[in-house]
Protein backbone atom coordinates (compact mmCIF):
# COMPACT_ATOMS: atom_id res chain seq x y z
CA UNK A 1 0.00 0.00 0.00
CA UNK A 2 0.98 3.45 -0.82
CA UNK A 3 1.64 5.84 2.03
CA UNK A 4 0.71 8.84 0.09
CA UNK A 5 -2.32 9.56 0.05
CA UNK A 6 -5.15 8.68 -2.77
CA UNK A 7 -6.35 11.01 -5.65
CA UNK A 8 -9.73 12.63 -5.03
CA UNK A 9 -8.75 12.29 -0.82
CA UNK A 10 -9.35 16.30 0.51
CA UNK A 11 -5.79 16.99 2.48
CA UNK A 12 -5.84 18.82 5.75
CA UNK A 13 -3.93 22.06 5.68
CA UNK A 14 -3.00 24.26 8.82
CA UNK A 15 -2.14 27.97 8.31
CA UNK A 16 -0.33 29.51 10.59
CA UNK A 17 -2.51 33.35 10.90
CA UNK A 18 -0.38 35.71 13.03
CA UNK A 19 -1.99 37.00 15.79
CA UNK A 20 -2.45 40.55 16.05
CA UNK A 21 -0.73 43.06 18.86
CA UNK A 22 -2.78 43.91 21.91
CA UNK A 23 -1.17 47.09 21.76
CA UNK A 24 -0.09 49.76 19.41
CA UNK A 25 1.91 51.98 20.44
CA UNK A 26 1.81 54.94 18.35
CA UNK A 27 4.74 57.38 19.11
CA UNK A 28 3.62 60.44 21.01
CA UNK A 29 3.47 63.91 19.76
CA UNK A 30 5.48 66.70 21.88
CA UNK A 31 3.13 68.69 23.40
CA UNK A 32 3.39 72.65 23.38
CA UNK A 33 4.74 74.24 26.30
CA UNK A 34 2.31 77.57 25.55
CA UNK A 35 -0.52 76.17 27.58
CA UNK A 36 1.95 75.90 30.58
CA UNK A 37 4.00 79.29 30.08
CA UNK A 38 0.20 80.88 29.76
CA UNK A 39 -0.97 79.54 32.48
CA UNK A 40 2.20 80.77 34.50
CA UNK A 41 1.92 84.31 32.69
CA UNK A 42 -1.76 84.22 34.06
CA UNK A 43 -0.96 83.06 37.75
CA UNK A 44 1.61 86.09 37.70
CA UNK A 45 -0.27 88.46 36.75
CA UNK A 46 -2.82 88.25 39.27
CA UNK A 47 -0.61 89.34 42.58
CA UNK A 48 1.67 91.46 40.62
CA UNK A 49 -2.18 93.58 39.28
CA UNK A 50 -3.01 93.28 42.89
CA UNK A 51 -0.13 95.22 43.89
CA UNK A 52 -0.48 97.58 41.38
CA UNK A 53 -3.81 98.29 41.97
CA UNK A 54 -3.04 99.09 45.90
CA UNK A 55 -0.04 101.03 44.84
CA UNK A 56 -2.94 103.30 42.57
CA UNK A 57 -5.35 103.21 45.42
CA UNK A 58 -2.99 104.46 47.88
CA UNK A 59 -1.32 107.25 45.64
CA UNK A 60 -5.00 108.97 44.15
CA UNK A 61 -5.24 112.46 45.18
CA UNK A 62 -6.98 112.96 47.75
CA UNK A 63 -10.82 115.40 47.32
CA UNK A 64 -11.63 117.94 49.68
CA UNK A 65 -14.89 116.87 49.29
CA UNK A 66 -18.12 114.56 47.84
CA UNK A 67 -18.84 116.54 44.64
CA UNK A 68 -17.63 116.32 41.52
CA UNK A 69 -16.13 120.34 41.04
CA UNK A 70 -13.97 118.60 44.49
CA UNK A 71 -12.91 115.62 42.43
CA UNK A 72 -12.05 117.62 39.34
CA UNK A 73 -9.67 119.91 41.34
CA UNK A 74 -7.66 116.97 43.25
CA UNK A 75 -6.91 115.77 39.75
CA UNK A 76 -6.15 118.90 38.31
CA UNK A 77 -3.39 119.65 41.81
CA UNK A 78 -0.89 117.62 41.07
CA UNK A 79 -0.58 116.48 37.59
CA UNK A 80 2.50 114.14 38.39
CA UNK A 81 0.46 112.63 41.25
CA UNK A 82 -2.96 112.18 39.13
CA UNK A 83 -0.87 110.39 36.45
CA UNK A 84 1.08 107.74 38.58
CA UNK A 85 -1.93 106.89 39.89
CA UNK A 86 -3.89 106.26 36.87
CA UNK A 87 -1.10 104.39 35.33
CA UNK A 88 -1.05 102.08 38.91
CA UNK A 89 -4.71 101.84 38.53
CA UNK A 90 -4.76 101.07 34.62
CA UNK A 91 -2.01 98.36 34.91
CA UNK A 92 -3.49 97.07 38.04
CA UNK A 93 -6.99 96.20 36.51
CA UNK A 94 -5.48 95.10 33.18
CA UNK A 95 -3.44 92.53 34.75
CA UNK A 96 -5.94 91.41 37.02
CA UNK A 97 -8.29 91.04 34.19
CA UNK A 98 -6.31 88.73 32.19
CA UNK A 99 -5.34 86.85 35.15
CA UNK A 100 -8.95 86.56 36.00
CA UNK A 101 -9.38 84.05 32.55
CA UNK A 102 -7.43 81.30 33.60
CA UNK A 103 -8.73 81.36 37.10
CA UNK A 104 -11.16 77.96 35.89
CA UNK A 105 -8.43 76.58 35.23
CA UNK A 106 -7.57 75.65 38.82
CA UNK A 107 -10.79 73.99 39.09
CA UNK A 108 -10.80 69.79 38.84
CA UNK A 109 -13.68 67.70 38.46
CA UNK A 110 -17.56 69.08 38.65
CA UNK A 111 -17.70 71.02 41.90
CA UNK A 112 -17.62 74.36 41.93
CA UNK A 113 -16.49 75.02 38.23
CA UNK A 114 -19.88 76.64 36.76
CA UNK A 115 -19.82 79.33 39.68
CA UNK A 116 -16.10 79.73 39.02
CA UNK A 117 -16.02 79.92 35.32
CA UNK A 118 -19.33 82.49 35.21
CA UNK A 119 -17.71 84.77 37.64
CA UNK A 120 -14.14 84.76 36.50
CA UNK A 121 -15.54 86.03 32.88
CA UNK A 122 -17.81 88.60 34.67
CA UNK A 123 -15.05 89.38 36.72
CA UNK A 124 -12.57 89.86 33.70
CA UNK A 125 -14.72 91.48 31.51
CA UNK A 126 -15.34 94.31 34.39
CA UNK A 127 -11.46 94.50 34.90
CA UNK A 128 -10.60 95.22 31.86
CA UNK A 129 -13.58 97.55 31.19
CA UNK A 130 -12.45 99.31 34.06
CA UNK A 131 -8.71 99.65 33.00
CA UNK A 132 -9.73 101.77 29.99
CA UNK A 133 -11.90 103.92 32.26
CA UNK A 134 -8.96 105.56 33.56
CA UNK A 135 -8.07 107.53 30.52
CA UNK A 136 -10.61 109.95 31.76
CA UNK A 137 -8.22 110.93 35.10
CA UNK A 138 -5.82 112.88 32.02
CA UNK A 139 -9.16 114.46 30.88
CA UNK A 140 -10.78 115.81 34.01
CA UNK A 141 -6.72 116.78 35.03
CA UNK A 142 -6.91 118.47 32.17
CA UNK A 143 -10.42 120.05 32.31
CA UNK A 144 -9.71 121.27 36.00
CA UNK A 145 -6.53 122.89 34.73
CA UNK A 146 -7.52 124.81 31.67
CA UNK A 147 -11.28 126.00 32.36
CA UNK A 148 -13.76 127.42 35.16
CA UNK A 149 -14.62 124.67 37.28
CA UNK A 150 -18.77 125.17 36.36
CA UNK A 151 -17.62 124.67 32.70
CA UNK A 152 -15.20 121.28 34.03
CA UNK A 153 -17.97 119.85 35.98
CA UNK A 154 -20.62 120.67 32.89
CA UNK A 155 -18.43 118.82 30.29
CA UNK A 156 -17.71 115.75 32.91
CA UNK A 157 -20.77 115.10 33.40
CA UNK A 158 -22.02 115.07 29.99
CA UNK A 159 -19.36 112.83 28.73
CA UNK A 160 -19.67 110.41 31.48
CA UNK A 161 -23.33 110.71 31.70
CA UNK A 162 -23.43 109.12 27.94
CA UNK A 163 -25.86 106.04 28.01
CA UNK A 164 -23.27 104.02 25.93
CA UNK A 165 -20.62 104.85 27.39
CA UNK A 166 -21.51 102.66 30.96
CA UNK A 167 -21.22 99.44 27.88
CA UNK A 168 -17.76 100.33 27.80
CA UNK A 169 -16.47 101.96 31.30
CA UNK A 170 -19.48 101.32 33.39
CA UNK A 171 -18.78 97.47 33.98
CA UNK A 172 -17.20 97.55 37.34
CA UNK A 173 -20.70 96.66 39.17
CA UNK A 174 -20.10 93.51 37.40
CA UNK A 175 -17.36 93.28 40.26
CA UNK A 176 -19.74 92.89 42.88
CA UNK A 177 -21.28 89.55 41.67
CA UNK A 178 -18.33 88.01 39.78
CA UNK A 179 -15.60 88.24 42.28
CA UNK A 180 -17.74 86.64 45.40
CA UNK A 181 -18.66 83.95 42.62
CA UNK A 182 -15.52 83.57 40.99
CA UNK A 183 -14.08 82.63 44.39
CA UNK A 184 -16.86 80.50 46.23
CA UNK A 185 -16.36 78.28 43.32
CA UNK A 186 -12.37 78.17 44.00
CA UNK A 187 -13.55 77.50 47.47
CA UNK A 188 -16.38 74.93 46.72
CA UNK A 189 -13.65 72.98 44.47
CA UNK A 190 -11.30 72.99 47.62
CA UNK A 191 -8.61 75.04 45.32
CA UNK A 192 -8.66 78.08 48.10
CA UNK A 193 -9.61 78.13 51.99
CA UNK A 194 -13.50 79.39 52.82
CA UNK A 195 -11.39 82.23 54.31
CA UNK A 196 -10.52 83.72 51.11
CA UNK A 197 -14.53 84.64 50.70
CA UNK A 198 -14.50 85.81 54.19
CA UNK A 199 -11.87 88.37 52.90
CA UNK A 200 -14.12 89.61 49.46
CA UNK A 201 -17.29 90.65 52.16
CA UNK A 202 -15.07 92.00 54.55
CA UNK A 203 -13.77 94.16 52.09
CA UNK A 204 -16.55 95.06 49.85
CA UNK A 205 -18.45 95.66 53.44
CA UNK A 206 -15.55 98.18 54.81
CA UNK A 207 -15.53 99.74 51.46
CA UNK A 208 -18.94 102.09 51.63
CA UNK A 209 -17.54 103.56 55.04
CA UNK A 210 -13.80 105.04 53.23
CA UNK A 211 -13.28 108.44 54.82
CA UNK A 212 -12.95 111.12 51.83
CA UNK A 213 -9.91 112.64 53.73
CA UNK A 214 -7.24 109.50 53.31
CA UNK A 215 -6.38 106.91 51.25
CA UNK A 216 -5.77 103.98 53.80
CA UNK A 217 -8.89 102.70 54.40
CA UNK A 218 -9.71 102.14 50.76
CA UNK A 219 -6.27 100.69 50.60
CA UNK A 220 -7.19 98.05 52.79
CA UNK A 221 -10.78 97.24 51.65
CA UNK A 222 -9.38 96.61 48.25
CA UNK A 223 -6.33 94.13 49.39
CA UNK A 224 -9.09 92.28 51.03
CA UNK A 225 -10.83 91.98 48.09
CA UNK A 226 -8.07 90.91 45.66
CA UNK A 227 -6.34 89.18 48.04
CA UNK A 228 -7.56 85.72 46.85
CA UNK A 229 -6.98 86.22 43.09
CA UNK A 230 -3.66 87.12 44.46
CA UNK A 231 -3.77 83.79 46.10
CA UNK A 232 -5.29 82.07 42.96
CA UNK A 233 -2.38 83.17 41.00
CA UNK A 234 0.11 81.42 43.42
CA UNK A 235 -1.51 78.41 42.71
CA UNK A 236 -2.15 78.12 38.86
CA UNK A 237 1.73 79.15 38.96
CA UNK A 238 2.72 76.30 41.13
CA UNK A 239 0.13 73.80 39.40
CA UNK A 240 2.06 74.51 35.89
CA UNK A 241 4.92 73.68 37.52
CA UNK A 242 3.80 70.70 38.89
CA UNK A 243 2.25 69.30 35.71
CA UNK A 244 5.84 70.46 33.50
Amino acid sequence: MSSHPEAGEATNVSTVVPSAPAHIELAAEPTSPAPRILTRIAGGALPVGAVLFAAGILSSPIATGDDRASYLESLGRDPGLTQLSAVFLHYGNLLLGLGAVALPLLVRGRRGWLPSLVGALLSALALLGTSGALFSDWMHMELARNLPTDQAVSISEKALGAPLLQLCFGLDPLLLLGLPLVVFGLCRAGVLGWWTLVSVVAGTVLLPFSPASGNLVPTVAFVLIQLPLAVAGVRLITRSRIRG
